[in-house]
C-alpha cells in the first residue's frame, strides 16, 4: 500500500539532515531505516562508506527537487573532498518518517563547484496549473530529450522557444539565443577540439544544437527512471545510462571537422543524475551530474521500477 503524500517542508528537512549527518560523518545522526539501501556511482556500499569518510565540507549551491506523492527527493550539492570540489546528485525516499533509499551520483574533481552560478529561481517557482502537464507526459517529455540527445534529432523534443538553458557538471553546455549568460566564458585553448565545437553551438536554441551531432558519440540510452516528479514545479529528476560504442570518431560543424574527446573512443556509458523544469510544456532549463566514462553496461544500481 502507498503512504499518504509527504509535505514538501518534510522533504527538504529530510535533505537537510542527511547532508548534515554526511558532514559529521556519522549516518546515525539522520532518520535512517535499518535496511536502507546507498548506492555512490551506482555500486552498492555500506552507508556511512565512501564520501562519507572523505567529505571535508559543502559549498553554496544546492537545488532540491520534491516529489510529495512518491515520498522522494532529489538535490545537486556542490562539495569539497579531500580539498578537491566536487558536484553530486542526491536522492532520497522517505517511508514512515525514515530514509529508505540513498543514491547518489558523484563527479569529482569538478572546479565549477566553487564557483557555480547563483541557483536559477525558475526552479522554485510553482508553474501555471491550466498549462502544466501531468505525471505521465512529465515522464514521457523527459525521455523524449533522451531520445534526442542519442538520436541526433533535436525534433524528438520540446524546448521552451523563449528561454533554455543546459548546465551540466557546473558547465554551460547549451543555451538559447534570448538567454543571459549565467556567467563569463573562459577562452577555449584549443581551437580544433570539440570544446570548440560546443563553443560554437552556445547561442544556438537547444533543439537545434542537438541536431547538429556535437553529441554524435552517444550512441543509445538505457534505465532510464523518473523517480522525482513535482507536477505543480513541474521538475523531473532523473537517473539513466548515456552509452558510447566507441565507433563515433568525430563530427563536422560548418564544414569543420572535430574529433570527439578521448573518453569517448572506447566502450564505455556515463550514469547521469539530471533535473529538468519545464514552462508551457517544454523544457526551459536542464542540470545534472554525471560520473564520465563509466564501465560499458555498468548500469545505474537501481531497478527501472525504483
Amino acid at each position: 500500500m502507498s503512504q499518504s503524500p509527504l509535505s514538501r517542508l518534510l522533504l527538504e528537512q529530510m535533505i537537510d539532515a542527511y547532508l548534515a549527518a554526511l558532514l559529521a560523518r556519522d549516518p546515525s545522526q539522520m532518520p535512517v531505516s535499518p535496511g536502507c539501501r546507498f548506492t555512490e556511482n551506482g555500486v552498492a556500499i555500506p552507508l556511512g562508506e565512501a564520501l562519507w569518510r572523505s567529505i571535508d565540507r559543502l559549498e553554496n549551491y544546492r537545488v532540491d527537487y520534491i516529489d510529495s506523492d512518491a515520498g522522494q527527493a532529489a538535490s545537486h550539492v556542490a562539495f569539497v573532498e579531500n580539498d578537491r570540489a566536487g558536484l553530486m546528485a542526491l536522492r532520497i525516499r522517505v517511508e514512515d518518517g525514515l530514509i529508505t533509499e540513498v543514491e547518489t551520483i558523484l563527479h569529482r574533481s569538478a572546479p565549477m563547484a566553487l564557483n557555480m552560478p547563483k541557483a536559477d529561481p525558475l526552479w522554485f517557482e510553482a508553474e501555471d496549473p491550466s498549462r502544466c502537464l501531468d505525471r505521465d507526459d512529465l515522464a514521457t517529455e523527459t525521455e523524449n530529450y533522451l531520445k534526442a540527445v542519442a538520436m541526433d534529432d533535436g525534433s524528438q523534443v520540446r524546448f521552451n522557444r523563449e528561454s533554455a538553458i543546459r548546465l551540466e557538471n557546473g558547465i554551460l553546455m547549451a543555451i538559447g539565443p534570448n538567454d543571459e549568460w549565467p556567467y563569463p566564458m573562459r577562452p577555449i585553448e584549443d581551437p580544433d577540439s570539440w570544446f570548440a565545437a560546443v563553443r560554437s553551438t552556445l547561442g544556438m536554441h537547444p533543439a537545434d544544437q542537438l541536431s547538429t551531432g556535437i553529441y554524435s558519440f552517444i550512441t543509445s540510452y538505457d534505465n532510464a527512471r523518473f523517480p522525482v516528479i513535482d507536477v505543480e514545479r513541474q521538475v523531473v529528476f532523473g537517473v539513466w545510462n548515456f552509452r558510447r560504442l566507441g565507433t563515433v570518431k568525430g563530427m563536422t560543424l560548418n564544414g569543420k571537422y572535430y574529433p570527439h574527446m578521448a573518453g569517448t573512443q572506447f566502450p564505455n556509458e556515463n550514469l547521469l543524475g539530471q533535473a529538468f523544469k519545464f514552462r508551457d510544456g517544454a523544457i526551459t532549463r536542464v542540470q545534472g551530474v554525471f560520473l564520465n566514462a563509466n564501465v560499458y553496461k555498468a548500469g545505474t544500481g537501481w531497478d527501472i521500477a525504483r
